[in-house]
């Protein structure tokens, strides 16, 4: 497909103001410089650390420091990486459009990642959110134009490895999209009708994975530790730390119970000072973690990194960070096993915290279902009903709804939906009731024209 055909002048017009307005936004709001968030040291000590004692990945701390950048200046990584953004909206409107999907339904996909919650207050922070982001939708972008034949396809299988392992390795959050991003190709490679599609699923596959095998097991031989960072205990053991009484912790292996008492302990400490909160009664006057997770799951969000506090203080002076995550990440497993009810219960609360606040608290989702609902009423009045909706709305809920599974998973798995993974999480929502609104509109200004065919 020729770059005529791929960009409509009217929708380039619409993007390149839509580019033009988000730097405006940022510029109105003061968010021209990178500003430091309470994270960001930690990026910066992972430069040059012993990688036995850091828990940040370098390599956002390593390209922040080559812009100007560090833990108390913002050099240019901001007017960075909002060009990153910038250019990944494009690319994803281009792949979309090279994958099949058309003009407008391509559009709404590229300003929802241009113009999401996240994008705006998270591209100004000295963080690795927006630059994992724009990776991210570079990835998709380019698994969906490989998608369309097969000199395409290896012509980008680099790109889509590269993109997708850097957004991994920049936040570790989106490790789904290894399992994601080859599905989504094989879902538009079998819309576009392309052969092999198993094979040349494997591939992608393995080429995603790549990153994370090489990365993983140069860890494995220089510290003993296969992941791309040592982290993942050390997270989850807040969301076990809530659930320990000491009825489990009695129930736990012999060798995990040291650390199970001295978390519960530290966590009924800290619910006496009133730093961390403590489980609230259920109706029956009884203290229940089940029924707090389900129902009252922001008392544990509250609470959370105050937890986490309180457990880091656990870490003995002779123990480096790989080996107090390691016992971490043993304690928070041997809990879930033992009290899979709770874990089933935390995952619960997690995800309606997730599901509500992603739509409820995403001013570009609540815009768009605000213009979908007009357009639906407008639809009733004068066709009696609603129509079908446009053959593209399937094609880019699928390409949302990817987005959302590569990047929600861990939130809810091992630790609690801040605000600014959920954010993450529903960059791509607003796409899917802005093309169902197109859709209605489309068929009022077409009353004749004939039903879609569906994906």
């Amino acid at each position: 497909m020729r770059i005529v055909s791929i960009f409509d002048k009217r929708l380039l017009v619409v993007l390149v103001a839509a580019s033009a307005a988000l730097v405006l936004i940022l510029w109105a709001l003061g968010m021209q410089t990178a500003r430091v968030a309470p994270d960001t040291p930690s990026y910066f000590e992972a430069i040059a650390g012993d990688p036995r004692n850091v828990i940040r990945h370098p390599l956002y701390g390593l390209a922040a420091h080559w812009l100007g950048a560090g833990p108390d200046k913002p050099g240019v990584v901001a007017q960075v990486q909002v060009a990153l953004l910038i250019v990944a909206s494009f690319a994803l409107y281009a792949g979309a459009r090279a994958g099949g999907i058309g003009g407008w339904g391509a559009l709404f996909l590229a300003l929802s990642g241009l113009l999401s919650q996240s994008a705006i207050l998270q591209v100004g922070l000295l963080l690795p959110e927006s630059p994992a982001i724009a990776m991210l939708m570079m990835a998709f972008a380019g698994t969906l134009a490989a998608s369309r034949g097969r000199r395409t396809f290896w012509w980008l299988l680099l790109p889509i490895a590269l993109t997708t392992g850097i957004g991994y390795l920049l936040r570790p959050s989106l490790l789904p999209a290894i399992i994601i991003v080859p599905l989504l190709w094989l879902l538009f490679a079998l819309r576009n009708r392309q052969p092999h599609t198993i094979a040349s699923t494997l591939i992608v596959f393995v080429a995603v994975a790549s990153p994370f095998l090489g990365q993983s097991a140069m860890r494995w031989r220089a510290v003993g530790d296969f992941n791309i960072v040592s982290f993942g205990g050390y997270q989850m053991s807040a969301m076990a730390g809530f659930m320990l009484t000491p009825d489990l912790v009695a129930r736990l292996p012999v060798a995990v119970q040291p650390t199970a008492q001295a978390i519960l302990k530290a966590r009924e400490a800290a619910e006496i000072v009133g730093t961390v909160a403590r489980t609230p009664e259920n109706s029956t006057g009884i203290r229940s973690f089940n029924s707090a997770g389900i129902g009252y799951f922001d008392i544990y969000a509250r609470s959370y990194d105050p937890l986490l506090v309180e457990i880091l203080k656990l870490k003995q002076p002779t123990e480096d960070w790989i080996a107090f995550d390691r016992r971490l990440r043993g304690f928070s497993v041997a809990t879930i096993i033992a009290a899979p009810v709770q874990w089933v219960s935390w995952v619960a609360g997690a995800s309606s915290r997730l599901a509500g606040r992603v739509i409820v608290t995403n001013a570009p989702v609540l815009v768009a279902l605000f213009v979908l609902a007009l357009a639906g009423v407008v639809a009733t009045i004068r066709r009696g009903g609603l129509v079908d909706a446009d053959r593209d709305v399937a094609a880019v809920s699928a390409v949302a709804v990817a987005w959302l599974a590569a990047t929600a998973p861990l939130i809810v798995l091992i630790t609690f939906p801040a605000t600014r993974y959920i954010e993450t999480a529903g960059v791509l929502l607003a796409a899917i009731p802005f093309m169902l609104a197109a859709a209605l509109i489309e068929a009022l200004r077409t009353p004749a024209a004939a039903p879609g065919n569906g994906f």
